[in-house]
């Protein structure tokens, strides 16, 4: 619990803060949206690039992560768009990724890197990469194929591959091989944005939880939560007994198989004007019950 109240809680509590402000028109649509931007396109990069231009990926890339997390992740996609067969192929493509695409960009790696320590972030920035190219790329293939439109197909993935996360994940490893470090300025630079992307992320992540709403076939949306903060993390639990991944990635893998639904499913539903409701209540419901899962997990992996 100590670990909770140390960590998890002071983030859910700038969540909620960033919530509130959107609630109260502090933080109005445009604001939030900006907020976000500002995380995604420049404060996470500088943290995951920094990341890796330290070798934290190359160093802490270990095949067995990628079994343990990827390997499970993609059956149990697999398994949920097996069940929904009878559904349009649209709504199985983001019921998938909505059970096994976590929120580790807004809220695994700030609480996660808190929670285990620096060393958290090669594992972290390996598992943020898989799952950007898996997890958002393969249900976009889905539904651009379903519609029949295969050149819209390709751009779209193309998109995926110029996503700013991978683009700073990339140039910080090819950073790391060579024998050069940031001038002064420019590491300083980098650093502060770095810096920023915890609070910013967390507290732009609940600007934009407010303005969803809770609406739709809730019982859809439990199930989804479900699966996404039980089903998923026992699953890469077990894989990482059965491939021997140590420790401590271990608990990272389930920390962030145990992260809420990313709010990129109700983007991509939001986008091709589908599953919409049902998302966005996910996201919701998920986020607030993912506060007392990661007490306790947080009792259960520690550094």
């Amino acid at each position: 619990m100590g670990a909770f109240l140390d960590v998890a809680l002071p983030a859910f509590l700038l969540v909620f803060a960033g919530a509130a402000a959107a609630r109260a028109g502090w933080i109005d649509e445009a604001g939030g949206k900006g907020l976000n931007g500002f995380v995604y396109y420049l404060a996470m990069p500088a943290a995951l690039f920094r990341a890796a231009s330290e070798g934290a990926l190359l160093q802490g890339f270990d095949w067995r992560l990628a079994v343990a997390y990827f390997g499970p992740t993609l059956v149990l996609l697999a398994a949920v768009e097996a069940l929904g067969r009878r559904t349009p192929v649209e709504q199985r493509a983001l019921t998938g990724m909505g059970a096994c695409f976590s929120n580790n960009v807004f809220l695994g790696m700030p609480v996660i890197v808190a929670h285990m320590g620096g060393a958290a972030a090669g594992p972290m920035t390996a598992i943020i990469a898989g799952t950007t190219v898996l997890f958002i790329g393969l249900p976009v293939l889905r539904i651009e194929m379903a519609r029949g439109t295969r050149g819209a197909a390709a751009a779209a993935v193309g998109r995926v591959f110029a996503n700013p996360l991978l683009i700073a994940i990339a140039l910080g490893t090819l950073w790391a091989l060579l024998p050069w470090r940031l001038p002064g300025p420019a590491a300083a630079a980098v650093d502060l944005l770095a810096a920023a992307s915890s609070p910013a992320a967390l507290a732009g992540l609940g600007a934009a939880l407010a303005g969803h709403r809770i609406a739709g076939d809730l019982r859809d949306s439990a199930t989804l939560c479900g699966l996404k903060l039980v089903a998923h993390p026992v699953m890469v639990w077990l894989a990482a007994g059965a491939v021997g991944l140590g420790e401590f990635e271990t608990a990272v893998a389930v920390l962030a198989s145990a992260m809420p639904v990313g709010a990129n499913v109700f983007v991509l539903a939001q986008h091709y004007g589908i599953y919409e409701r049902r998302s966005s209540a996910a996201v919701v419901l998920s986020t607030l019950a993912a506060m007392p899962l990661a007490a306790l997990l947080m009792t259960v992996f520690r550094p």
